[in-house]
């Protein structure tokens, strides 16, 4: 059969692209069209997100609606390729459910429809030119106008069946959404958050949130969604418990997406000295959450304030792994890898070989990056790694052997910046 090309389908080898899609999902797709056809159906969306994102900016918004976006277009080329390959065509769903939940989250959104549909345009046509390169590799050259047809109309077809089915699901839940509390209490936070003017009582009383307090942001968010209870119920069960443990006053818990919660902790005073530490020793490591915190700040402004230093500690704790990622513990790498492609340079412009990846360096690096942060004191930094001192002082200079010579007589606080922004965010692939 001619569409059995499609089964040939490979990636890219240079490119790794994890799924967005739930592991059951991914596994199912595997076992009707194998392995290769769904690294390709992963990459290819990974594209056609990037590029949506980029022409309709609206779309993006940081990690969550990103990832959800990225959920939705894989589910929906996932679902192409199998019209594409089924011998009954008409039994395809032109819209999935990871779909149908993309299309609600942008009404929820406030993203306008005639935005929405623009994506699905770009997405569509970016898929057809894709399988349009793909017919030229696999297809024999008598087969390929033939096949190119076939796959067009089917592509069209499915095209504006998703099309339609999407602006009907976006219309209903912009309907049902509006008249909610939660419509509203998400208007006022959204106002907060762009600077607008907002009268305090009215916003207090409709939040249930006192918003002149000192304020504690951070961000929640579920790593993995297949596990259970629901997302929705673990992050609310971890906001609850950070408000416990640090004794807030208040606590107001907003969904960005399925899987991520905006938080604000109403506190008592704004200076506590290792609260973030204090957090990490009292709550056991929440199950498949992780947070993010902001620095505390007063009124609405600093409601606005925490929660923009929220998100940047979320944007180095995706990168860096660890649970609960404080924002005044990295702000100065929130800083430095605000253009993260130049951050990248930036370290193996100073780093040299020692940025190369491997266990190996990465020990080399935190020894040579604590020895510099206690003074370069050996007997504190060995305390801190737990090993010896001739230890430390064997990589450290095998470290310091390493750097670029330039690096080695030049400004010692670019090295540090440097080690720092290696030890908190991934390399680039």
């Amino acid at each position: 059969m001619t569409q059995q090309w499609l089964l040939q389908l490979q990636p890219d080898p240079h490119r790794t692209v994890d799924p967005a899609m739930p592991s059951d999902a991914v596994t199912g797709a595997v076992e009707l069209l194998g392995a290769g056809p769904v690294r390709w159906v992963v990459q290819t969306a990974e594209a056609i997100a990037t590029g949506i994102v980029e022409q309709v900016p609206e779309h993006g918004g940081g990690h969550g609606p990103v990832t959800t976006l990225r959920r939705s277009t894989e589910s929906a080329v996932l679902a192409a390729l199998r019209l594409l390959v089924s011998q009954s065509p008409r039994r395809v769903s032109a819209l999935t459910d990871e779909t149908l939940e993309g299309c609600r989250e942008f009404a929820r959104r406030g993203i306008a429809l005639d935005q929405v549909l623009r994506g699905v345009r770009l997405g569509h046509a970016r898929l057809a030119h894709e399988l349009a390169a793909a017919i030229e590799e696999h297809v024999a050259a008598d087969q390929r106008l033939a096949e190119l047809r076939r796959v067009n109309d089917l592509l069209f077809t499915y095209a504006d069946s998703h099309a339609s089915v999407m602006a009907e699901e976006y219309i209903a839940e912009r309907n049902r959404w509006r008249g909610s509390d939660e419509a509203a209490r998400r208007a006022i936070v959204d106002d907060v958050l762009a600077g607008r003017p907002v009268d305090a009582q009215t916003a207090t009383r409709r939040l249930h949130y006192d918003i002149s307090r000192t304020h504690l942001a951070a961000v929640l968010w579920c790593d993995n969604t297949d596990s259970s209870p629901p997302a929705a119920e673990r992050l609310h069960r971890t906001a609850m418990a950070m408000t416990r443990t640090m004794a807030a006053a208040g606590m107001l818990l907003i969904p960005a997406d399925n899987t991520t919660a905006w938080v604000w902790f109403a506190l008592a005073d704004e200076d506590t000295p290792g609260r973030a530490e204090h957090l990490r020793e009292a709550l056991d490591r929440p199950q498949d959450v992780r947070a993010a915190l902001g620095p505390p700040a007063p009124g609405p402004q600093g409601m606005r304030r925490s929660h923009l230093g929220a998100l940047q500690a979320e944007r180095i704790a995706r990168h860096s792994g660890q649970w609960l990622c404080d924002y005044q513990e990295v702000r100065l790498v929130a800083l430095a890898t605000a253009e993260p492609e130049h951050a990248h340079w930036f370290v193996q412009d100073v780093l040299g070989p020692l940025a190369s990846e491997g266990d190996r360096m990465r020990e080399l690096r935190e020894t040579l990056r604590v020895y510099l942060a206690e003074e370069r004191s050996l007997r504190t930094a060995a305390d801190r790694l737990h090993v010896a001192r001739n230890t430390i002082t064997y990589r450290v200079k095998r470290a310091e052997e390493l750097l670029p010579a330039v690096t080695t007589a030049g400004n010692s606080l670019e090295l540090r910046l440097a080690l720092e922004i290696a030890q908190r965010m991934r390399p680039q692939s």
